[in-house]
């Protein structure tokens, strides 16, 4: 692109340039701290302060780039003191204005570009300030808020010269700018040290260069004594990122007192001049991993009774049938239906019907082994899994489950009686089949007990699955 736009003050621009006598001078404190403070705030490899010449961009104060001129007709500064207000590229390389130049057509070159012009007393735009970054990117209203605070400081440094000049003031003057700077810095700081999340910033060896007050509650460790740690003395080996992108991954951090805690863990790895330095913010996801949990096991919980659901009892018998291969010791898989169910609820009520299938889960639980799993399939069938048991013990237990169902239950006032049919199932070393065919063979010897009267016990034989 050889075309630019051309302010309508181009003269009066040029002369309240020269008027400054800005260009050409050597580097400055109160440029250069304005600069760092947008590339670390914005993290922003690429920031600079830049004047706009007759031919040429140039560069009064810079972080992450070593020229110190460019031509004018390369510059996208030159377009934002043309419009006067602030500029925003998000992908320079989608931009027909920008996408030719030079700087930006390189496969590694630059993308994103945010600008706030510069101006003098009179209301002349002379330059901007800008961050740059090699890869698109959004500015948030916070962010954008700050890079216009932060060029604000560097008008009135401008301007304070500009008075300087023709006012002939005491250098008390010139040092206002440092104070302001100052005083918007720690303001920044104050910012940090109050959010919500730790931050944590590295340095390229990955150690601490920064700490703010949620970092030293969250690790249980002062500022001082956390500067020069490294990070994986505070957190599970992490993967940092390339500089110039950002991570976002889950790990354990290690307070002082050596508790653990689950954090989810944001980085942003970015370029200050030729070093790379990292951003982190640490947020607890202690509460996250407890909901969770309780999600998952809400998902494997019959909410009636508390007991183990379908979904449970699928997780779990494929787990028990590779254990029998293991350990050669067989299984038994007993599917138990209650007769006499549909009376109660009929009689009593649903409210009655569903206090007995509490009493009834109560009532296997307290039967079975720890090592044995109880669930609920769906109305008034239970399933028990009996592990490391023999075909004689398991239709014992399965007679002696029979008579603990039939035992009256308390109904309020009044009081039911059912009782169940239960099929028993084997599953040895040498067998095959699947967990869904196990189920199965159970159910259908469940079911040739109810043919046989009910409150029965029947044994499934491979006739069963016919």
């Amino acid at each position: 692109m050889s075309d630019y736009p051309i302010p309508a003050d181009e003269q009066a621009r040029l002369a309240a340039l020269c008027e400054l006598e800005l260009l050409n001078t050597d580097v400055e404190p109160a440029f250069d701290r304005v600069t760092r403070l947008v590339s670390r705030l914005l993290e922003v490899p690429v920031a600079l302060v830049t004047l706009i010449d007759t031919q040429r961009q140039w560069l009064k104060s810079r972080v992450g780039i070593d020229i110190e001129t460019t031509a004018r007709s390369e510059s996208v500064c030159t377009w934002t003191i043309a419009q006067r207000s602030t500029l925003v590229i998000e992908d320079l390389s989608q931009d027909p204005r920008f996408a030719t130049l030079d700087g930006v057509k390189r496969e590694d070159g630059l993308r994103f570009y945010a600008g706030i012009p510069l101006f003098n007393s009179a209301d002349v735009a002379l330059g901007s300030l800008c961050a740059v970054d090699y890869r698109p990117r959004r500015l948030d209203a916070e962010q954008l808020a700050t890079l216009q605070d932060l060029a604000a400081i560097i008008n009135q440094e401008i301007q304070l010269r500009e008075a300087n000049r023709r006012l002939v003031t005491t250098l008390a003057d010139h040092a206002e700018i440092h104070r302001a700077l100052d005083a918007r810095e720690t303001e920044l700081r104050l910012i940090v040290d109050n959010a919500y999340d730790a931050y944590i910033g590295l340095d390229g060896q990955a150690r601490v260069t920064d700490w703010n007050r949620a970092a030293g509650q969250m690790f249980g460790i002062a500022r001082q004594a956390a500067l020069g740690m490294s990070l994986a003395q505070l957190i599970d080996p992490l993967t940092l990122p390339p500089a110039g992108e950002r991570s976002i991954s889950e790990a354990l951090a290690r307070r002082r007192d050596g508790h653990a805690l689950p954090v989810e863990v944001r980085m942003r790895a970015f370029k200050v001049g030729a070093e790379i330095r990292y951003s982190i913010f640490v947020h607890d996801i202690t509460e996250r991993r407890q909901l969770d949990a309780l999600r998952d096991l809400e998902a494997r919980q019959d909410v009636l009774t508390g007991l183990p659901n379908r979904r449970a009892l699928d997780e779990r018998l494929p787990e028990a049938m590779a254990r029998v291969m293991r350990s050669g010791k067989p299984l038994a898989l007993l599917f138990m239906d209650l007769d006499g169910f549909k009376a109660v609820n009929d009689d009593h009520g649903h409210d009655a019907g569903d206090a007995l299938l509490r009493e009834v889960a109560r009532r296997l639980l307290e039967a079975v082994r720890q090592t044995d799993h109880v669930a609920r399939l769906a109305g008034d069938e239970f399933v028990v899994l009996l592990e490391g048991i023999g075909e004689a013990d398991a239709l014992a237990f399965a007679e002696r489950l029979v008579a603990r169902v039939e035992a009256p239950v308390r109904l309020g006032d009044a009081q039911a009686e059912v009782s169940t049919s239960i099929g028993v199932a084997l599953y040895g070393p040498g067998d095959v089949g699947t967990a869904a065919q196990l189920l199965k063979r159970a159910d259908v010897a469940m079911y040739a007990a109810k043919r046989a009267g009910k409150a029965q016990v029947h044994l499934a034989e491979d006739a069963d699955d016919s």
